[in-house]
């Protein structure tokens, strides 16, 4: 769904020689919603500067691979199609199975060309690639996105001149949420670091979409590395929890497609009768396109900021702002052990 006039851009981007660059950090980040590759679909993104492509065969696996063939160089999202359990290439048709080895092509034996492979997870309906440097394979798993309980209910997207890390650290960035949001914090609870993970809480009053009231929202985050924020929303005066997802995916140098979903709760109680079930469904609904509405519209006044600001390696921080030095000292893991462009000091 599109929030109203939210700006992805602004006219105010710097040039990336006005940046201290940051490295594309390790982890897993996400590429589609799995409902965007369904069965027999190819389809194409941009990963840190790189195409690649998505597919899905015939009997549900799920593959994301390096866009060219290694044969001659065709782009297998521009015309590749999926044969069965195969990705067959536009343009000599030389077939791939699920493994990325060649098995067939027309008139002869095939070649032992090998297409390159990412690896993938795919996550409460969210599809998520690993980036490790040197090719290094997983070393922990993206975080279990909101349960069973609930489902995708809304989307919004955008492209943001930006990086992961810089995306991320607005979690622990308090003070900017009175000043920027116009959100009241009235309870924050000190990050704790799991490894990878690192957990947030709050409380907040916030306007649920324009033209709500003000609610009580206690909200509570997993950041699993600096691709994926997932957590639980309670909304207090409408006794409702919902789910959310936001991820940073780096698309290439110094720009991060930013996707937020609601994740709402279906009634499938046995004993509810059918009107009382579609109402709160709807209602479900609702709230989740309200929430995704509202996150939009605040990520839009921080894209305002992002598109425009320097990174700052080395921040004169003030009283109070100790989350972020925690922030900064916790996503070193994600570069090379070589790379510390996040400390404070």
């Amino acid at each position: 769904m599109r929030a109203g006039a939210v700006p992805s851009r602004t006219d105010l981007a710097v040039g990336e020689g006005d940046r201290v660059p940051l490295p594309y950090p390790s982890g897993w980040f996400c590429l589609a919603l799995s409902r965007e590759v369904p069965a027999g679909a190819v389809v194409n993104r941009r990963f840190m500067g790189r195409d690649v492509v998505l597919y899905r065969t015939r009997g549900g696996v799920l593959r994301v691979v390096d866009a060219h063939c290694p044969h001659l160089g065709a782009h297998l999202g521009a015309g590749g199609v999926v044969d069965g359990e195969h990705l067959v290439c536009p343009f000599h048709r030389f077939a791939f199975d699920v493994e990325g080895s060649c098995v067939k092509v027309p008139g002869g034996a095939p070649p032992r060309a090998t297409l390159a492979q990412f690896t993938v997870r795919e996550r409460g309906k969210i599809i998520y690639v690993w980036h490790g440097h040197d090719a290094a394979p997983p070393v922990w798993e993206p975080s279990e996105t909101p349960d069973d309980r609930f489902a995708p209910a809304a989307s919004w997207s955008t492209l943001l001149a930006s990086h992961p890390q810089e995306v991320m650290e607005s979690f622990v960035d308090y003070r900017h949420q009175p000043v920027v949001h116009s959100v009241s914090l009235r309870e924050v609870t000190p990050p704790v670091d799991e490894g990878p993970l690192l957990r947030i809480s709050f409380s907040a009053a916030i306007r649920l979409s324009v033209g709500l009231a003000t609610i009580r929202v206690d909200q509570g985050l997993v950041l699993s590395g600096l691709g994926l924020a997932s957590g639980d929303v309670t909304l207090h005066q409408v006794g409702m929890e919902l789910g959310v997802l936001l991820t940073a995916t780096p698309v290439g140098p110094w720009q991060t497609r930013l996707r937020v979903v609601a994740m709402t709760e279906a009634a499938s109680h046995a004993d509810s009768p059918r009107l009382r079930k579609a109402a709160s469904m709807s209602w479900s609904a609702v709230a989740g396109q309200a929430l995704v509405r509202t996150i939009a519209h605040q990520m839009g006044q921080d894209a305002r900021i992002w598109n425009s600001k320097r990174y700052e390696p080395h921040p004169q921080l003030a009283p109070g702002e100790s989350a972020i030095d925690d922030y900064r000292r916790w996503v070193r893991q994600f570069y090379p052990p070589d790379t510390w462009p996040t400390g404070t000091s």
